[in-house]
């Protein structure tokens, strides 16, 4: 062997070497979350909110794997948790392989489920305290493929002061019959659209109906084109639904057996428009639930202020 080979080998096997002690220098605690300057990185942050329903928030999260080890990360799954004021809103994970590259980084969207009670909760707490921000802890555990010097996964953590995300609130308000005809007729529906956030809303076409007692979509109606909600504002949109007088007629019948204590059901479902990059284009959904007698005192109670 000449002596060009044997330095090649001798500085192949340095290197392997190098690369080894770094990884052992890396796992060498049983803390699974070690300091280190080679210590992989997550970045993680809320990126969109897909779709609001009345119950659920679908959204996205922008996660920035950063791998600087001298060798690549073969990953299986991905679990994730966002807490938000040390209230937990999302806990999911992702189960596709990932590989992450030496010195390199990999961007996913990964998708979460919020319930909107827990956010709701939190933002009327911030919000009462004047607050437009809030504190946000990440936890991210990476779970490998093959376990690397005796580690199957190691947990990264990491805080972030973000926007508070107030979601619009919709309430069914009142109505009013406002023409009887022999083919159709026009009920008027009240709505309260409420939008906490210090930035303006766009609802984008909005699409209105309504179930009433046994009847589905006792009434429809839609509104074209922009309807614009300001930053921290709470307004009365007068929404025209058109029936037909048989719907109204059996309507009638009904409220002779259940009077005021005939339940509705009132649909809500439109595209935002906003400043804000996480709202813009998010679809929202909403289904109300209620009893006419509800609804009369919300009325009621709108006109004694």
């Amino acid at each position: 062997m000449n002596n060009g080979n044997v330095f090649k080998w001798i500085l192949i096997l340095v290197l392997i070497g190098a690369a080894a002690f770094a990884i052992w220098y890396f796992f060498r605690k049983s803390d699974p979350d070690p300091v280190s300057g080679l210590k992989p990185r997550v970045e993680m942050s809320i990126a969109h909110i897909g779709e609001i329903t009345d119950s659920t928030i679908k959204m996205e999260l922008k996660t920035l794997v950063h791998n600087p080890l001298p060798i690549g990360m073969h990953l299986k799954a991905i679990n994730y948790v966002v807490r938000m004021n040390d209230r937990t809103i999302v806990e999911d994970h992702y189960s596709k392989p990932l590989e992450v590259n030496a010195a390199a980084s990999s961007l996913l969207t990964l998708p979460a489920k919020v319930k909107i009670r827990n956010l709701r909760v939190e933002g009327d707490e911030e919000a009462g305290k004047g607050r437009d921000s809030a504190d946000y802890h990440f936890k991210t555990i990476l779970h490998f493929e093959k376990p690397l010097l005796g580690k199957d996964s190691l947990v990264l953590e990491m805080d972030k002061r973000l926007p508070l995300y107030r979601l619009p609130v919709v309430k069914m308000a009142g109505y009013e019959f406002k023409k009887l005809g022999l083919k159709e007729s026009d009920i008027v529906v009240k709505v309260e659209v409420s939008n906490m956030n210090p930035f303006s809303l766009e609802f984008q076409d909005p699409v209105y109906a309504m179930d009433l007692g046994k009847q589905k979509r006792f009434a429809e109606g839609a509104v074209k084109g922009i309807t614009k909600l300001k930053a921290k504002t709470k307004d009365i949109y007068e929404i025209p639904l058109e029936v037909s007088l048989g719907k109204v007629i059996k309507a009638g019948a009904q409220m002779i057996g259940k009077g005021k204590e005939l339940p509705f059901t009132f649909y809500f479902k439109s595209k935002i428009k906003s400043q804000s990059e996480v709202l813009n284009d998010s679809k929202i959904n909403l289904v109300m639930d209620g009893e006419l007698k509800d609804v009369e005192a919300f009325q009621k109670n709108l006109e004694r202020k």
